[in-house]
């Protein structure tokens, strides 16, 4: 039997991608995850994070998504953001099943449910990814809950590999930009790199999510008001 874990990093942030990430490992392999100390990559540091991507990535199989601020601005103008993350979920499953080419086999998919509705994340889930459990004739169990990777190993697992990967692209952002803070509506530092970036160039920066509530404070703050989000 194979397992897997969906996860992502990076939903809530004003600057940067979203990176979701489906884990997979056969069952039982599963001790394995929690002999190297795999757990809530909220709770491991970011050097901690980026040595377990390492042990996971040789350990199991990995399948990413990495979607810049753009591309969330640019469907966030037709869906909102759960259904972005469904989407994007039901995306990293399809491919990673592909590249393994599972096939007449039990599966165990286990989600970090983003909806107050887990069910009905569940089911949408499983919707987009009918099509591919009918052609491979796969018998697939879902388990959508809040909070998975805190206590699921096999999400934990895909946290930690979507946060470390996120780590790395803010690391590169700040070699670009300089300081830009965590990224994080609530950070002072983010803000004020949004206003600077703004004086200066006269438009938000290209890793902004302009969307974000964040961005129309600042916006209205520098009293710019032709740009219309929401």
């Amino acid at each position: 039997m194979i397992i897997i874990g969906i996860d992502e990093a990076g939903r809530g942030p004003v600057l940067g991608p979203m990176v979701v990430c489906a884990y997979a490992i056969e069952k039982d392999k599963e001790d394995e995850l929690k002999k190297l100390g795999v757990r809530d990559s909220k709770e491991l540091t970011k050097n901690k994070r980026a040595y377990l991507k390492k042990l996971l990535e040789d350990l199991g199989y990995v399948e990413k998504l990495i979607l810049e601020a753009k591309k969330i601005n640019e469907l966030m103008n037709s869906i909102n953001l759960n259904e972005i993350e469904i989407n994007a979920f039901s995306e990293v499953a399809k491919n990673l099943i592909e590249k393994l080419d599972i096939k007449d086999e039990e599966v165990e998919v286990y989600l970090d449910a983003c909806s107050t509705n887990t069910k009905k994340f569940e089911d949408s889930f499983k919707e987009r990814i009918r099509d591919i459990i009918k052609e491979r004739n796969l018998n697939v169990k879902i388990i959508a809950e809040h909070k998975a990777d805190a206590k699921y190993p096999i999400v934990s697992a895909s946290s930690i590999i979507a946060k470390a990967e996120r780590d790395e692209i803010i690391d590169n952002y700040k070699k670009i930009y300089g300081e830009i803070g965590s990224g994080y509506p609530s950070d002072p530092k983010t803000i004020k790199f949004l206003e600077d970036y703004f004086k200066k160039h006269k438009k938000l920066p290209d890793i902004a999510r302009i969307h974000w509530k964040t961005c129309q404070r600042v916006l209205s703050k520098l009293k710019q008001t032709k740009l219309i989000i929401e």
